[in-house]
């Protein structure tokens, strides 16, 4: 099959972005990759694995050429970067990203970007604690949900290209509303992130004299906290953009917190027991 592009930039080089770009190479989706990010040593790594054939370290040095522009950076970033090299992009190039919030993302682009330059928003859920070219992996996105957040002024030929790239790596595609997959994210993906982050604080913050707490901790606490190893600017700019949604989810949470503790300070076992057979129940009808 022809190849979908023929000049495609990565802007981030990591997880996500490493792995399309070696999904996309083996699969003849492109024909020349090139890299960019802030640190020249992990885009050294991607060329010397595959992923990339060049890198760049300076918007000025964009190249023209370019018919894919897939933004893969911190989401505060995508909106400012991509106007970065907006004035050496050519018309008819499509951009997209895979950020983990979209309302924002979608707003900002579709407002930046001009008429013969298509904007794609895209979140494949497949992310890790684990980032940098170095955790990056060929089919990461067999079987992965894929959303892709089209508005009316979405162009229908982008959307199809987009939706074809992702199901062509293995992905799952769905199209979502981007306001929806906001609020979506914020309680199955965001409010954990932040939940785990508190979690291993407050093992910080209890002192008990000649003990060190973190040498206790079995699997239980590690595999709950395992997200907690997340790059915390990532995870900044994640709860910033998407403030509403983490904002609710986290005081339902905080809610459901308080209550508990209030049945186990009354010793009330009927009211605890209840509550733990109800998040049974839907932790076994997850999918």
């Amino acid at each position: 099959m022809a190849a979908m592009f023929n000049k495609m930039v990565i802007a981030g080089v990591g997880l996500i972005g490493g792995s399309l770009a070696l999904d996309m190479r083996r699969l003849g989706l492109v024909k020349e990759i090139v890299g960019y990010g802030r640190r020249e040593q992990n885009l050294r790594f991607a060329r010397k694995k595959g992923m990339i054939d060049s890198y760049f370290l300076r918007e000025s040095e964009m190249p023209t050429d370019v018919d894919f522009l897939m933004m893969g950076t911190p989401v505060r970033a995508i909106v400012p970067l991509t106007a970065a090299f907006l004035p050496r992009l050519k018309s008819g190039c499509i951009v997209s990203d895979v950020g983990s919030v979209k309302g924002e993302i979608v707003k900002g682009m579709e407002k930046l970007l001009p008429a013969g330059m298509h904007f794609v928003g895209a979140h494949p859920i497949a992310g890790s604690e684990q980032w940098g070219a170095e955790a990056a992996y060929m089919n990461l996105f067999k079987g992965r949900r894929c959303i892709l957040t089209p508005t009316k002024k979405t162009n229908r030929a982008a959307l199809k290209l987009m939706k074809h790239l992702w199901q062509r790596v293995g992905a799952r595609v769905e199209i979502m509303n981007a306001a929806q997959h906001d609020r979506v994210l914020g309680v199955v993906s965001h409010l954990p992130h932040v939940g785990a982050f508190a979690l291993v604080n407050v093992l910080g913050q209890i002192k008990l004299e000649g003990v060190d707490l973190k040498s206790y901790c079995a699997g239980g606490f590690k595999d709950i906290t395992r997200i907690a190893s997340s790059r915390p600017e990532l995870w900044r700019d994640i709860c910033l953009l998407n403030r509403n949604a983490v904002s609710n989810s986290l005081g339902r949470y905080i809610g459901t917190l308080q209550r508990m503790k209030r049945w186990i300070d009354k010793g009330d076992g009927r009211a605890l027991e209840s509550e733990f057979a109800r998040a049974n129940a839907i932790r076994a009808e997850m999918a």
